[in-house]
């Protein structure tokens, strides 16, 4: 199964989002049956590591982000993939407006996390601000990568 997380441009929540998953599908056992990468909608960082900021976080909770180079997705990338999961309602719309065929498989982000509520699923853009709004997005983004694990665990069953 290919899982992408998605953000604006490819530099901090998405990335962050992908070191995140892969770290707990490693550690629930199930890296041989899951991959997960990260793109963004726009262009603007395209071939650019993580965001500096981005990568400190991680490397705070002990993950890594060193290997990422930002890329944009496409048509072809969302026919490819098994599942797409945005941080924001935007980039949810922007991919969805892209490619009408695939958006039973695009979603937010946080629809996995079970401490959301409808009206607040999205990950912050920490682009603007400081290194606490990269540990808040963090945070948000380790639950909902927690739930979506799980969900992924049983379908496996």
């Amino acid at each position: 199964m290919r899982v992408a997380m998605v953000c604006l441009g490819n530099i901090c929540r998405s990335p962050m989002a992908a070191a995140v998953a892969r770290a707990q599908v490693d550690e629930a056992g199930l890296g041989g049956h899951v991959s997960v990468e990260s793109f963004g909608t726009a262009g603007y960082h395209r071939g650019e590591k993580a965001d500096p900021r981005a990568a400190a976080a991680l490397r705070r909770r002990g993950m890594s982000a060193d290997d990422h180079r930002a890329r944009q997705i496409t048509v072809r990338d969302l026919e490819q993939l098994d599942m797409v999961l945005c941080a924001d309602r935007n980039n949810l719309s922007e991919l969805r407006r892209l490619d009408p065929l695939s958006v039973g498989k695009i979603e937010l982000l946080r629809t996995y996390d079970p401490d959301s509520s409808p009206g607040n699923e999205e990950v912050p853009d920490p682009y603007y601000g400081d290194d606490s709004d990269f540990d808040h997005a963090l945070d948000l983004i380790e639950a909902a990568c927690r739930g979506l694990v799980e969900r992924l665990a049983l379908a496996g069953r």
